[in-house]
């Protein structure tokens, strides 16, 4: 082994063993010199077996051109988030991420390589069992209802202008803040076409590694890469039906241009395959930013947009639609009802006013949010007459802080800390519960109480759940 490549790794071996991902440098033969225990686990493979041997005898299934570390090693390239599939010892498929890069000694010679990995398994597994609980439930989704609940003349209008839209076969963009529903749409124009008998597959472009794109929507070969597997991609597990691109501003310009190309050929390759395989899907693509956002951000490319703006939809946000708050909130309230287990039956016009005064930058899904989490902490009865917003606890601990009067004589601050009373905290918690049980037993009407604590009724009612107050002690008194 060349003098300053042993020179090196007396000084980063200790930094090498404290990466977490797998690490291996062969020297410019090919041995292993370094081989971290990271590599070891992924590849099922001693440690000790590999240091100091040649690295086609460790891994007998490659040779010197589909290695990475030999190509580095023997001829200088370079390989930066390099996408790759192969079989460790026990036969399981590893699904890795790597960079490879040559070692240079002081006069610019090459004296190894050196390769860091990330290992992609995990993910590539889940997104396989997403995709195949997608195409097993689909039949169950094409029966839902589409979901969009509305009173507000724009927003029936937008329901009609996605119905003629779903008689057509255009491609569509749906754009909406974060929030608005834009896959309730999606579902809509999918059910109401006459692909709604055919699969329904959504994809996420925001939650997907980017180095998993070209593979999860085109399929793979076996033989493309090191231990590449035949496999159906997205593009083609659609046939016939509608592939849904939510966040397709995340989806990588180079992946843009091929999923462009397959919308215009209606043809496609699998990554690793010279065969034209042909595709009938309908593409309906989501966006949280608008076409001229995405432009100016260059976070599309612009012939996909012209492609995909054939059919465009904008949902407005939740703030521009207040008479849907009432109907949005008692759906929610009997939908998650069920799911809490409170039989509260409607949303007192209070809460309904303050609903209506919010600015709702979570649009539905926060509306849908703050009614569940109010179910949680609300008693059981007929109406919720209280809702918990986003800043309540913090603005109600601020008034109190403010605005709580003395206390009477039934509930006097200590002069001193009792001995043996516990932490400051401990004593504080145990004041603040016999401050709570004061006013609740003066005041035995709840809203009344929380006016004179300070506090909003939501606020009152959590302190109880968190110090086990129950209405009845209120008429004892604790």
């Amino acid at each position: 082994m060349d003098a300053q490549l042993t020179a090196a790794l007396g000084i980063f071996t200790e930094f090498l063993d404290s990466l977490p991902q797998p690490v291996a440098i062969v020297d410019n033969d090919g041995n292993y010199v370094y081989y971290n225990e990271e590599s070891a686990r992924q590849d099922d493979y001693l440690a000790a077996h590999a240091l100091g041997n040649p690295l086609l005898q460790v891994y007998p299934k490659m040779n010197q051109h589909s290695s990475t570390l030999l190509q580095a090693a023997y001829q200088g390239k370079r390989y930066h988030n390099q996408y790759q599939l192969y079989y460790n010892a026990s036969g399981k498929p590893v699904h890795q991420v790597h960079t490879t890069l040559p070692l240079q000694g002081g006069h610019g010679e090459i004296i190894g390589a050196i390769e860091i990995a990330r290992d992609l398994s995990v993910i590539n597994h889940l997104h396989e069992q997403f995709v195949d609980l997608q195409q097993r439930l689909q039949a169950q989704q094409a029966q839902t209802d589409d979901g969009i609940i509305t009173c507000e003349p724009a927003m029936q209008k937008l329901v009609q202008q996605a119905q003629r839209l779903a008689n057509t076969d255009v491609q569509v963009l749906i754009y909406g803040e974060t929030g608005t529903g834009k896959e309730l749409f999606a579902r809509l124009l999918h059910t109401h076409s006459e692909r709604a008998g055919k699969p329904y597959l959504v994809l996420n472009c925001a939650a997907m590694p980017e180095q998993l794109f070209e593979s999860a929507l085109f399929g793979t070969v076996k033989g493309a890469f090191t231990g590449a597997e035949d496999r159906a991609g997205l593009l083609e597990s659609a046939h016939g039906g509608t592939l849904f691109l939510d966040e397709l501003n995340s989806m990588p310009l180079a992946v843009q241009g091929k999923l462009l190309r397959a919308l215009q050929e209606q043809t496609f390759r699998r990554v690793g395959s010279s065969k034209e395989c042909q595709v009938d899907v309908r593409i309906i693509a989501a966006t949280n930013e608008s076409p001229q956002q995405m432009l100016e951000r260059q976070r599309i490319r612009p012939d996909l947009l012209y492609r995909l703006n054939v059919g465009y939809l904008t949902i407005p946000p939740l703030r521009e639609r207040k008479r849907d708050i009432p109907l949005l909130a008692q759906a929610f309230l009997e939908r998650n009802g069920k799911l809490t287990g409170n039989r509260v039956k409607r949303i007192s016009n209070a809460v309904l006013d303050r609903l209506q005064r919010h600015s709702w930058p979570g649009n539905v899904r926060m509306l849908e949010n703050i009614i569940l989490r109010s179910l949680i902490f609300c008693e059981n009865g007929e109406e919720l007459d209280f809702v918990l917003l986003e800043d309540d606890e913090q603005a109600s601990d601020e008034k109190a802080a403010a605005r709580l009067p003395p206390p009477a004589a039934e509930a006097p601050l200590p002069a001193t800390p009792a001995e043996g009373g516990g932490t400051l905290d401990e004593q504080l918690a145990a004041y603040e519960r016999s401050l709570l049980l004061y006013y609740l037993k003066r005041y035995p009407n709840l809203s009344e109480a929380a006016r004179q604590c300070g506090l909003p009724r939501a606020t009152l009612q959590y302190k109880m759940k968190k110090y086990g107050i129950r209405l009845t002690q209120q008429v004892v008194g604790g």
